[in-house]
């Protein structure tokens, strides 16, 4: 009976693995591209990777772009070749100001009296060093200022021409103490990411960075554990003087890209890119070794296939690019406007290999903005149910291991562990904010770990990796990218079903918020019911963009959609029935609810968007600040502290701005574009949106009709 109930079980799973991936993939190209994948090869192209300290505009970098080209040449891509992009502070790549290069020759920190301690060596350890360190030579007193981030931070300290230690946000520290009070550097253990379990590892080094357009100063990163030591004894009156030598120099240079393509059938049809970022402080494993190591795979997996015959060639061309995160993207695109126009979908890797008990990640599919619906989405969300069942049946003892997806080559054993992932919505901090902005408009499947404990310190080493979860994600990454540059419009009959599936579960779980929503307490009745029906309303939008994006994506007929659309029409229609009956039992009164805002003039206005392409946040650059200056930014009510203590949710205001930006489309009125975003996230008020997007003409971003 046991051998029995382990035949069926086999048989199950291996039908389930099998069928899987449909709609997207057949059972014979799902296995072709499931055994082709490896996660040894990238397990140790990371080795390399790792020893390098790939800083933007510097020679290691360049180092790094070199190593990549050289192997996307072996593998075989077509027209593989690196482009240099200036840079000096001033040029803009759309609407992103370019930033600064950066070369060290050395940099030391010792503690010279009372004890004689090396605390820092940029050839031994350059995460010491924080970047875009000026030249400087000084022997001095260090001072301990706390945070160093506030002006109270200095009251009754004389830090000129002294060395400061300061755990606060390095520009600003750089700010207050250098520009303004003439210390000569920084000591620093700031906590640059956040997790439940930062600070528990006091021994971890995080790598900090310095505004490179300050004229001077330095900082060297030390752990917690020794800046706490160093305060313990300024604490108890002792005297430490430090001598720290920097030898590096801040101006204009270049950014490199590294490119190269697997040409499609039909050079109409479009291209796919695959996008990561090079660049990272040594040693930068999993942020993002990890990534560029795993899309170089996935270019060697669909390469060798295509080339052997076993999959067909697909229409759209593949492209592969490796740059700085987020710069490197604007230059590219910014130098080609004809790739910009022919791209169809992004799939983007920022930290993919992290074993998941050791850096306590999850493995995220991450959905486009609701401004941007698309199904490739859903497309990759079932390759990764797919690997993820035949992960769990694998660690289940019911798989073999070449069902399961594990690597066992030598130089690269992986983990048999299952795969922790899921799929979340729209988190920003990567390229993909670029591919995903409404004046770029190219839908990004975004790929990426988090939490991860050593994300920016320097225990983000090889020994985090997992080879067997490289090979997944690669595999992933290679499927994905096959069916956005295959897909034709004879699979909508069977594909379109699927993503009405998905859709009908998405308005479930809105549906669900919006039972809450119309029942809060803490809202009238009338609002309640109001924001209620417009999570839903807005919810439909999305869903039913995501159905016709297969259709324009394809060439189908145009209401190719329409059985599936009306589909999901008619869930959303029942839902509204239930909120409107809950809204009466609460007391709301009319057929209908009006918007919180149909009084105010400003919701009736329509922004118009005229900058040039892009957010209009990014790496080194935020458009509105450079642009409006800080007195005036500071008065943008969203981006306040107030106002993000006003609508309470955390650190989103980011993501409002960045969401009423790409919903401004010359016909949305300003009371729209609130209704799209307060659905999206959480209600604001309209004087909110209004208040930004007033900002954004000021800046010449966007116009009045």
């Amino acid at each position: 009976m046991r051998n029995l109930r382990l035949i069926c079980l086999f048989v199950g799973f291996s039908t389930l693995c099998a069928f899987a991936q449909q709609p997207f993939l057949t059972a014979s190209q799902w296995t072709a591209l499931r055994d082709e994948s490896n996660g040894a090869a990238p397990y140790e192209n990371l080795r390399y990777l790792t020893g390098l300290h790939r800083v933007p505009a510097t020679p290691e970098f360049d180092q790094a772009a070199q190593f990549v080209l050289q192997r996307a040449k072996e593998y075989g891509l077509s027209d593989a070749h690196s482009e240099q992009f200036p840079i000096d502070g001033t040029k803009n790549y759309g609407l992103m100001r370019s930033y600064l290069a950066w070369t060290v020759e050395e940099a030391r920190l010792w503690e010279v009296r009372p004890e004689h301690l090396l605390l820092g060596d940029w050839k031994t350890d350059p995460i010491r060093l924080a970047d875009y360190s000026h030249t400087a030579d000084a022997e001095t007193e260090l001072v301990d200022v706390g945070n160093g981030g506030a002006e109270s931070d200095y009251a009754g300290k004389d830090v000129r021409g002294k060395i400061v230690l300061a755990d606060g946000v390095l520009a600003r520290v750089q700010q207050l103490a250098i520009a303004q009070r003439g210390a000569a550097g920084i000591v620093s253990d700031m906590p640059n990411q956040t997790t439940a379990w930062s600070g528990l590892d006091t021994t971890v080094v995080r790598w900090g960075h310095l505004d490179a357009r300050q004229p001077s100063g330095f900082a060297f990163m030390v752990s917690r554990q020794t800046a706490e030591a160093l305060r313990s004894r300024l604490r108890s009156g002792e005297a430490i003087t430090l001598s720290a030598h920097v030898k590096a120099t801040v101006g204009p240079g270049h950014w490199t890209v590294v490119t190269g393509t697997i040409p499609g059938t039909d050079q109409a049809a479009g291209e796919i890119v695959y996008s990561c970022h090079l660049d990272h402080e040594r040693p930068g494993a999993n942020d993002n070794g990890s990534g560029c190591v795993t899309i170089l795979e996935s270019a060697r997996v669909l390469q060798q296939l295509i080339d052997s015959g076993k999959l067909p060639r697909p229409a759209r061309t593949l492209r592969f690019t490796w740059g700085p995160e987020v710069e490197g993207t604007m230059a590219f695109l910014a130098t080609h406007p004809e790739i910009r126009q022919r791209l169809r979908a992004d799939i983007h890797m920022d930290m993919v290999g992290g074993d998941p008990f050791k850096n306590k990640s999850v493995f995220h599919v991450t959905a486009t903005p609701w401004s941007l619906p698309s199904f490739v989405t859903d497309a990759g969300s079932v390759l990764l149910d797919t690997i993820r069942a035949a992960a769990s049946g694998y660690a289940a003892g019911e798989l073999p291991a070449d069902q399961g997806i594990v690597e066992t080559r030598a130089g690269g054993q992986g983990t048999r562990n299952e795969l922790f992932a899921d799929v979340t919505p729209y988190s920003s901090g990567s390229d993909h904010d670029d591919y995903d902005s409404s004046t770029i408009a190219v839908p990004s499947l975004y790929l990426r770990d988090w939490p991860d404990i050593y994300i920016h310190t320097d225990h983000d080493t090889l020994d985090q990796i997992d080879a067997t979860k490289l090979r997944r994600v690669a595999l992933l990454g290679a499927a994905s990218g096959y069916v956005y540059a295959g897909i034709t419009a004879q699979q909508l009959p069977t594909v379109l079903p699927f993503l009405a599936s998905q859709a009908e579960a998405r308005l479930a779980q809105v549906f669900a918020a919006a039972q809450q929503l119309v029942g809060d307490p803490k809202l009238e009745a009338g609002v309640a019911w109001y924001e209620a029906r417009n999570l839903v309303n807005q919810a439909l939008l999305r869903e039913r963009a995501t159905l016709h994006s297969v259709v324009e994506f394809t060439g189908g007929a145009a209401d190719a959609d329409a059985e599936a659309g009306r589909a999901v029409s008619d869930q959303a229609a029942n839902f509204q029935r239930w909120i409107d009956a809950r809204a009466k039992m609460r007391g709301a009164t009319g057929s209908a609810p009006s918007a919180p805002w149909a009084g105010d003039p400003d919701a009736k206005r329509i922004p118009v968007r005229i900058g040039e392409f892009g957010p209009l946040d990014y790496q080194n650059d935020n458009v509105l600040l450079a642009r409006l200056g800080k007195e005036r930014y500071g008065k943008i009510k969203l981006v306040s502290n107030g106002a993000t203590r006003l609508l309470n949710v955390l650190d989103q205001s980011e993501l409002y701005a960045y969401e009423i930006v790409n919903f401004v489309n010359g016909w949305r009125t300003v009371g729209e574009i609130r209704d799209a975003v307060s659905a999206e996230y959480a209600p604001l008020p309209v004087n909110l949106v209004a208040d930004y997007l007033n900002a954004c003409a000021e800046a010449g971003v966007i116009r009045w009709k």
